[in-house]
């Protein structure tokens, strides 16, 4: 896939870096319909501690999407990686260990003002875990113009959710009560170590946001919000056997979809596949772009 390196600044002073892949004019598309998707862009981004660059997961949907015809940005969020200093405007240490959910509207708010700055269209996003409940809660604040949404295994954040987890609620109960002192103590951006429900080290402050703010980020309590056309895709693995913010997360949507007639959502698992997709990432695409076929 040909492109080349972009770059965008946030609102709020924050350098996002890219890559954007737009078919050339000659470019023997998929179908007779290819020739008008050169103009729509994919966004494409990441989960926790990732990046647009280094996802083997994230290279093989925006292959498969450049495929069909389409344009496609592999795009960083100010969580990419661990920890990283802003080159932007405002200096502030950035990357995983740093962030707050809620600025994502910045970050693909600012990606799509590049994208229309180029003459092409934000057709759809397509995102994996943690990015992928950045991607639902932008789509339900901020109403852009997405017609299509790809939320490939988003974790449930939700406080209550995570302290029914019958072996290690008391561990996130101690992270808890820990970066809510720290908050409170004027430290916010002291690191520490967390154990559940993603071992990782991020500051109480990003702590505290994610899984603290009770259902702010839980996808379930806006799902009705979300007026894209979605699909969620899970790995079988995750929803059957994982912990309690991925456990029957299918069942559970396809349950609300049901019930409030919200028909626009498709829900599918892909048999085998664990949160990475390991050698499950052909069946992956496979799904997503049969899905995307079938909603034109």
């Amino acid at each position: 896939m040909l492109g080349e390196l972009v770059q965008t600044e946030t609102d709020d002073g924050v350098r996002l870096d890219g890559f954007l892949s737009v078919p050339p004019p000659n470019a023997v598309l998929g179908d007779s319909a290819g020739s008008d998707r050169r103009h729509r862009v994919w966004i494409v981004t990441h989960g926790v501690n990732g990046n647009c660059f280094g996802s083997n997961l994230l290279k093989t949907v925006a292959d498969k999407f450049s495929c069909l015809g389409y344009s496609v940005l592999l795009a960083n969020s100010r969580g990419h990686d661990i920890c990283s200093f802003n080159s932007g405007t405002v200096p502030m240490r950035i990357g995983s260990q740093f962030e707050q959910v809620q600025h994502c509207v910045y970050d693909f708010n600012a990606w799509v003002r590049m994208i229309l700055g180029r003459g092409l269209q934000s057709w759809g996003i397509a995102a994996h875990s943690l990015g992928a409940v950045k991607a639902a809660y932008w789509i339900s604040r901020s109403q852009p113009q997405i017609s299509k949404f790809v939320a490939i295994s988003p974790p449930r954040l939700n406080t209550q959710l995570l302290l029914t987890d019958p072996k290690r609620a008391s561990v996130f109960q101690d992270h808890l009560q820990l970066s809510q002192s720290l908050c409170e103590a004027g430290k916010p951006e002291e690191v520490i170590k967390v154990r559940f429900p993603l071992p990782n080290w991020v500051s109480a402050a990003t702590f505290h946001d994610k899984y603290g703010s009770g259902d702010k980020y839980d996808y379930l309590a806006y799902l009705e919000e979300i007026t894209s056309r979605t699909l969620w895709v899970f790995g079988e693995s995750e929803v059957r056997h994982g912990s309690v913010n991925f456990l029957d997360s299918d069942l559970t949507l396809k349950s609300r979809i049901e019930q409030s007639s919200l028909f626009h959502h498709t829900v599918e698992s892909i048999d085998g596949a664990d949160h990475s997709y390991r050698d499950k990432r052909d069946d992956l695409v496979d799904c997503v772009a049969a899905w995307d076929a079938e909603n034109g």
